[in-house]
């Protein structure tokens, strides 16, 4: 991201979830605060028909599988949170939160979780912003912990906060690591693993290799690297499935799912008849600090 400026891609992932929510069924992630939080154009989009028309026919075509992706992505996190909440667990923290609306859509959990938010402050500011001029209140069970990537880690953030080490966590780094060089990566999940207790568990998702991407997908892939490219956020991290297992053990992580295309299109996608689909380039894993 541009420094002085919040996250365009955070306001794209919640213009995806709007129109998704508003627009499409059956819904896979239902966010009714997502168009609050969506970037301008996407609120124009949402609010005149013939323009979106226009757009979803004709310019976002070839990238509709990465809506499906940003959908997919935030629903398998949430269904594997809930799960380990059942479990007993306790804290939730969200690395690279952008405009996440998890607290607000589940307020039942109010005396049940510590969410611990962590992102870049100039993200964070545009978030209180929009709450305060949408006359909404962070939720008690939030808690912001800035922490600037370019010189700090989530470690960094953490500890400035409430969060409690000595507990198990529930980690979500979503829509991120795409954006990352693998150092950066490594260095992240090392130092998340570094700081949580035994049985805390991550989810992310990952950027495939193209030579690893179906001919027939990789239009789309390409088709998103410009995109994002001419907004300042360049996809430039890449992971190999084969190496998955390894390269995590090697940062205090052991692999227990990692969701490729088809089992994200039959976890999610099924029964539709509107064309949205997973994207082929993407991939879900799911670990546990041992």
């Amino acid at each position: 991201m541009q420094k002085g400026k919040a996250s365009t891609t955070a306001g794209d992932a919640a213009g995806a979830r709007a129109l998704h929510t508003l627009f499409e069924q059956p819904v896979i992630l239902d966010d009714p605060f997502a168009l609050d939080f969506a970037s301008p154009n996407f609120r124009r989009i949402a609010n005149n028909r013939l323009l979106r028309f226009f757009v979803m026919r004709f310019i976002f075509s070839k990238i509709r599988p990465v809506a499906g992706q940003v959908l997919a992505r935030a629903r398998y996190a949430e269904d594997l949170l809930h799960e380990a909440v059942a479990q007993g667990m306790a804290q939730y923290v969200i690395v690279g939160a952008g405009y996440d609306s998890f607290a607000l859509r589940n307020p039942s959990l109010e005396n049940q979780i510590n969410i611990y938010e962590i992102d870049h402050p100039d993200t964070q500011a545009s978030k209180r912003q929009k709450f305060e001029a949408l006359g909404l209140e962070t939720p008690d069970m939030v808690e912001y912990a800035p922490v600037d990537f370019e010189v700090e880690t989530v470690a960094d953030g953490l500890a400035r906060s409430g969060f409690a080490s000595d507990q198990p966590a529930f980690f979500s780094w979503l829509g991120t690591v795409p954006y990352l060089t693998r150092p950066a990566t490594e260095s992240t999940l090392s130092a998340i693993a570094r700081f949580s207790a035994p049985g805390s568990r991550i989810v992310f998702d990952y950027l495939l290799p193209e030579y690893c991407i179906p001919q027939e997908e990789l239009k789309t892939t390409k088709a998103l690297k410009k995109f994002t490219e001419q907004r300042g956020e360049p996809l430039i991290g890449e992971l190999v499935p084969q190496e998955l297992p390894a390269f995590l053990e090697s940062l205090g992580w052991r692999l227990e799912a990692d969701l490729d295309v088809e089992a994200q299109a039959q976890r999610y996608f099924t029964d539709r008849d509107d064309g949205l689909r997973p994207w082929a380039a993407s991939r879900f894993a799911y670990a546990v600090a041992p």
